[in-house]
């Protein structure tokens, strides 16, 4: 936690691989995120935050993806995913999979990056100001699904106030010699 502009989405996208950054100068699970495909492509280090956008010439940058194609698609094109875990995890964010993404409102398209994010099962989860365009209800499923994985999976480790007050979990930095 802290202040804007202190950096704290800037550190979870270098530890989620998401900053090209030199090799060697982050490890997460012993690995570089960045440089070690497998680590991210695997499942086992999950980064959930931002927005999913691109860039389009003459239109501006940062455009919403906002494709016409259905939820499903998204959700489905993660491979390697327990059929069952993804039934939950659709339930849980309240995703409906015949959603056309170029009309689904801000919330919706959250709750489908949500989903995609976590369906597979995860070693490392870093997520980043997730519950932003949340409603009530859909921040209060989350939470409840994050304190219901965290007793026996990988966020037993962390704190009420973690999962309660604020969706950015606290890491151990080290500094190298």
């Amino acid at each position: 936690m802290g202040p804007n502009g202190a950096g704290k989405t800037t550190l979870l996208k270098v530890l989620g691989g998401k900053h090209m950054i030199p090799e060697g100068a982050v490890k997460v699970l012993g690995r570089p995120p960045f440089h070690d495909m497998d680590l991210t492509t695997s499942g086992a280090l999950s980064y959930v935050g931002g927005n999913w956008e691109r860039d389009i010439a003459f239109a501006g940058y940062s455009i919403p993806l906002a494709g016409d194609f259905p939820a499903s698609q998204m959700i489905d094109s993660v491979p390697g995913v327990d059929p069952k875990r993804k039934e939950r995890i659709i339930k849980v964010m309240g995703v409906n999979p015949k959603w056309r993404m170029h009309r689904v409102s801000d919330g919706q398209r959250r709750r489908v990056q949500i989903c995609v994010g976590l369906l597979r099962e995860f070693k490392v989860l870093l997520l980043d100001e997730i519950t932003v365009d949340l409603d009530v209800v859909g921040r209060a499923s989350l939470m409840r699904f994050l304190r219901c994985s965290q007793a026996t999976g990988p966020l037993a480790h962390l704190r009420p106030w973690d999962t309660e007050s604020s969706p950015k979990h606290p890491v151990r930095a080290q500094s190298r010699p």
